[in-house]
C-alpha cells in the first residue's frame, strides 16, 4: 500500500459519480436522532490493528478515558425500572406564541416545541445542555436568519455542519482530501455511515488534540489512524484519507503517510447516511465512534472525492443539500481592494482574492497594459474570452465547423461553448481527463463525442469538430475521426450568446449535459470557423486574464512591416512587397518581372483599367505559369462578401487539371482540362467567356468549351483581381479552392492586347519573390 501513497489512483465503478445517492432535489433527509433505548456501542468496535501509531498501551489509556467522558446514558424516562425526575422550571414559562424569537446559533433552556426559533431556521435538540439550538439554514446568515449569504468557501462555528448526498461507488474504495484551516484543536470534520447515529459501518475525519484521526469501520471493528505531526491553528493544512478493503492510510500535509487496518474479515463499507462536512446534527451521538462530539471550527477550502473535486456551494448551483449555521470565509476580502483600469476584484480562495483584468491589462492590480498576440489561459486567474459570431446566427442553422490549435496544460476545461439563452441549444468542446469531448444539443437530445485517445499535455494538437444537422464528427491529430448523433428531432442550433474560449463568465448558468465546469488552461493559437480565420488576439470582445503564451510571435521578429503567423512552437513571416526573409529582413532592390507564389501569396489589382476587363458581358484573360503542385488558385475575381450565387470568375489547378470557372448569377460552370500540368514547366493558358459561353485552351490541347446555366449573361463583380492566390481562400471561394499558387507566373495579358506588369502594377501583394529565369 505504501507504494501508492504520493499518488494513489483511485477505482470507482463509476468515475462521474461522487455518492452513493444522486445529487439533486429528489435527495430528502431526515436529521431527527432518536433516543436509541438501551443504546450502547459495542467496544469490540475498537479492537484495532494498526502501523506507525502510538505503542497499545498509550492507545488504550486514552480509550478508557474517553469512555469514562463520553459514556452515553440510556433515557430514564423509557429505561425499565427508573423513573424520569420532573423538570421544575425555576420561573413561569411563557407562552410560545408571546415569546420573542430566539437567536440563531444559541443554546436554548427549552424544547424545539417552545424555542420559536426565527424564520428561514430549524430547531434541534442539544443533548448535552438538554435544551436546543436555532440553527440558520443553509444560505442564510445573522441572529435573525434573515441575511442572504452565497457560500463558496465554508464557516464553521462549532455548532455548523453542511450536507451532501452519501458516497456513491465507495463501499470497497474512497479517497478524500479536505483543505482547511481550523481555529481550535478540537473537531469533527467529516463523517459518513451506515446509519446517523454511528451505528454499523462508518468513516470519519476528525481533530482530537490538534492530531488528525481517521477512522473507519466496515462491521467488524474500527481501524484508528492518528496523525504523528500535529494541526495548527489559523495554518491551512491539507488532509488525504485513502481506504481500499479493509487498509487504509492518512496523510497530512506532505508528510508521511500512516496506514492501519480495520479489524475482521468484512471489506465493504455500507454508506446510506448524508455525507457530513465540519459537524453532523447527530454528533452528540457519534461521540464514541468518531471520537469527539464537537464540531469542527474554522474554514474548508477544497473537498475532492474520488478525485473530482466537490462544489460546496449549495444546491442547485453546487452539491451541498442543506447546511446549519454556515458563514462565508471570504467574506469582506475585497472591501479593501482597488483593481486599476476598469478591473474587478473576486475571492478566488478562502482568504485570498483575485483582479478580473480586461483586455490589454495584466497584473495583480490590473496596472500593467500589454498587447496580446497568442492566449494563454489559466484557470487559477478565471481566464476566459468571448467573442460575437462573425455572421447572423441563421449561417450556423444547421452546419458549423471549427479546426482549433491548443496545447494544453493541464487535462480537463472548457475550451469552446455557447449556447442559445432560449432554449436548449449549445455546442461545447472540452477535455475531460486528457480526452477531448465535442458536445451539442439541437434542442431534443445531447450529442456527446469522445475521442478515441487521450491527448498529450504539453504539445501542439490539431482539434476539428464539425456538425451537420444533428450529425457531429470530432477529429484530434491522427486519430481516426469518431461520429454521433444527438437525439430527438431537432436538426438547428441558434446561439445567441458569444463564443467563449479557454472558459466563461458564469459556470452557474451553463446547459446540463454541456460538461462546462472549469476553465482551460492552455494556449488556444488558432480557431478557423467555417473556413474563416478569427484572429483572437484582435477579435476579443470580452476577455478576463488573458494573457501571452510563451512563443516567438509575441516577441514580433517579423520586421518591415511583416506579420507573425504562429504555427506551432514555430512561426511564419508574411512579407509585404518589396521584402522577404524568414524575418522580412531582405530588401528586394531589383525589379521582379516574373513574380514567384509559395501558396500564401498573392497580388492584388483594383484599378478600373484592370477590373473593367474582368467582368461584362465578355473577357479574354492569357497567362504563363510553371508548378509542381496539382493544386492552387491562379486568378479569382468575387464578390468582397461572396454568397450562395454570387458572381464570380476563376482559373486554377485542382488535382492536376486547369479550370476554368464562373457564375453570371444563374448558376456555376466549370470547364476543365486533364493534363499534368504540375511537372514545372512552362504552360500557355486562355480563358475567353462570351455571354454565357466560355472556352479554355492550354497549350497544344484541344480546346474545351462550356456554358453557365440561367439567362444571365453579364458578370457583375464589385471585388479586387487577385492572382496566385488570396487572403481566407477557402472562404472567398466557396472551397472551390484550398491553397495559393505554388510556382511562377508571367505574361498576364487582358482582352487580348492589355499587358499586366505583374508586380509594378499590384496595389498591394504578400510574400512576392523573383523568380528568376523565363
Amino acid at each position: 500500500m505504501l507504494a501508492c501513497l504520493a499518488i494513489c489512483p483511485f477505482v470507482a465503478d463509476d468515475a462521474e459519480e461522487l455518492g452513493s445517492g444522486h445529487y439533486g432535489r429528489r435527495y430528502t433527509v431526515g436529521t431527527g436522532i432518536a433516543d436509541d433505548d438501551g443504546f450502547a456501542v459495542d467496544d469490540s468496535d475498537f479492537d484495532v490493528y494498526i502501523e506507525k501509531l502510538q505503542s497499545p498501551s498509550v492507545l488504550q489509556g486514552r480509550n478508557r478515558k474517553f469512555h469514562v467522558e463520553t459514556r452515553l446514558q440510556p433515557d430514564p424516562a423509557t429505561t425499565p425500572g427508573r423513573t424520569s425526575p420532573a423538570r421544575v422550571p425555576t420561573t413561569p414559562t411563557p407562552s410560545t406564541s408571546l415569546r420573542p424569537p430566539a437567536a440563531a446559533g444559541h443554546v436554548l433552556d427549552l424544547p424545539c416545541e417552545e424555542a420559536n426559533c426565527p424564520v428561514d431556521s430549524f430547531c434541534t435538540s442539544d443533548y448535552e445542555s438538554g435544551g436546543s439550538r436555532c440553527h440558520c439554514n443553509l444560505g442564510k446568515a445573522d441572529a435573525r436568519c434573515s441575511k442572504d449569504i452565497a457560500i463558496r468557501y465554508p464557516k464553521f462555528y462549532g455548532y455548523s455542519y453542511l450536507t451532501f448526498e452519501p458516497l456513491k461507488n465507495s463501499y470497497q474504495t474512497f479517497q478524500i482530501t479536505i483543505e482547511f484551516k481550523a481555529d481550535v484543536e478540537d473537531g469533527l470534520l467529516l463523517y459518513c455511515g451506515e446509519r446517523e447515529n454511528g451505528r454499523g459501518d462508518f468513516l470519519s475525519l476528525a481533530i482530537i488534540r490538534r492530531r488528525l484521526q481517521f477512522r473507519f469501520n466496515c462491521g467488524t471493528g474500527a481501524a484508528v489512524l492518528v496523525t504523528e505531526s500535529r494541526i495548527q491553528a489559523g495554518k491551512w493544512h491539507s488532509v488525504s484519507v485513502y481506504r481500499n478493503g479493509s487498509s487504509g492510510w492518512l496523510r497530512l500535509d506532505n508528510n508521511t503517510p500512516v496506514s492501519g487496518k480495520s479489524k475482521g474479515h468484512y471489506t465493504k463499507i455500507t454508506f446510506r447516511s448524508p455525507l457530513y462536512l465540519g459537524g453532523a446534527p447527530s454528533a452528540y451521538w457519534l461521540a464514541k465512534v468518531a471520537g469527539t462530539n464537537r464540531g469542527f471550527r474554522g474554514c474548508v477550502q477544497s473537498l475532492l472525492i474520488n478525485g473530482r473535486r466537490v462544489n460546496m456551494r449549495p444546491w442547485p448551483l453546487g452539491r451541498a443539500v442543506s447546511g446549519a449555521d454556515i458563514g462565508e470565509c471570504s467574506t469582506g476580502l475585497c472591501n479593501d481592494v482597488s483593481c486599476a483600469n476598469g478591473g474587478s476584484c473576486v475571492s478566488n480562495r478562502a482568504d485570498s482574492y483575485l483582479c478580473l483584468c480586461p483586455p490589454g491589462f495584466r497584473g495583480k492590480h490590473c496596472e500593467e497594459a500589454f498587447t496580446l498576440v497568442v492566449p494563454q489561459f489559466n484557470a487559477s486567474l478565471m481566464s476566459y474570452a468571448g467573442l460575437a459570431w462573425p455572421m447572423e446566427p441563421q449561417h450556423y442553422l444547421s452546419f458549423m465547423e471549427f479546426h482549433i490549435t491548443l496545447r494544453p496544460d493541464t487535462g480537463d476545461g472548457a475550451v469552446l461553448y455557447s449556447y442559445d439563452t432560449s432554449s436548449k441549444d449549445f455546442i461545447s468542446l472540452n477535455l475531460v481527463g486528457r480526452y477531448v469531448e465535442f458536445r451539442f444539443d439541437c434542442g431534443s437530445g445531447t450529442a456527446a463525442i469522445r475521442s478515441r485517445e487521450p491527448i498529450a499535455l504539453h504539445e501542439w494538437h490539431e482539434v476539428k469538430v464539425s456538425r451537420t444537422a444533428k450529425n457531429g464528427i470530432l477529429q484530434v491529430d491522427d486519430q481516426r475521426p469518431v461520429e454521433g448523433m444527438a437525439e430527438g428531432a431537432f436538426t438547428q442550433i441558434k446561439c445567441n450568446t458569444d463564443i467563449f474560449f479557454g472558459g466563461i463568465p458564469d459556470y452557474d448558468n451553463v446547459r446540463r449535459n454541456s460538461e462546462v465546469l472549469e476553465p482551460f488552461t492552455g494556449s488556444i493559437q488558432t480557431i478557423i470557423l467555417n473556413d474563416r480565420t478569427l484572429r483572437l488576439h484582435r477579435e476579443f470582445g470580452t476577455s478576463v486574464n488573458v494573457e501571452n503564451a510563451a512563443h516567438p510571435c509575441v516577441h514580433s521578429p517579423c520586421v518591415n512591416g511583416g506579420s507573425c503567423t504562429p504555427r506551432h512552437d514555430a512561426f511564419e513571416c508574411d512579407c509585404p512587397l518589396g521584402f522577404d526573409g524568414l524575418r522580412c529582413q531582405k530588401a528586394i532592390t531589383e525589379a521582379i518581372e516574373i513574380p514567384q507564389f509559395i501558396g500564401r501569396s498573392y497580388l492584388i489589382y483594383d484599378h478600373p483599367n484592370f477590373l473593367k476587363r474582368v467582368s461584362g458581358s465578355r473577357c479574354n484573360i492569357f497567362m504563363r505559369f510553371k508548378t509542381t503542385a496539382d493544386d492552387g488558385l491562379l486568378l479569382w475575381r468575387g464578390d468582397s462578401t461572396m454568397r450562395l450565387n454570387s458572381d464570380f470568375i476563376s482559373l486554377g489547378l485542382q488535382d492536376g487539371a486547369l479550370v476554368f470557372s464562373y457564375n453570371l448569377g444563374s448558376g456555376t460552370v466549370a470547364i476543365l482540362v486533364n493534363g499534368s500540368f504540375h511537372d514545372d514547366r512552362w504552360h500557355r493558358v486562355k480563358a475567353v467567356r462570351e455571354g454565357q459561353a466560355g472556352k479554355l485552351t492550354i497549350d497544344d490541347y484541344g480546346a474545351k468549351t462550356g456554358k453557365s446555366p440561367g439567362m444571365m449573361r453579364q458578370l457583375n463583380i464589385n471585388g479586387p483581381l487577385y492572382v496566385g492566390g488570396m487572403k481566407e481562400i477557402a472562404l472567398h471561394t466557396n472551397r472551390q479552392y484550398m491553397r495559393g499558387f505554388v510556382g511562377c507566373i508571367s505574361h498576364l495579358t487582358l482582352s487580348t492586347d492589355y499587358h499586366v506588369s505583374l508586380v509594378e502594377d499590384a496595389t498591394d501583394g504578400k510574400n512576392i519573390n523573383t523568380c528568376g529565369t523565363k
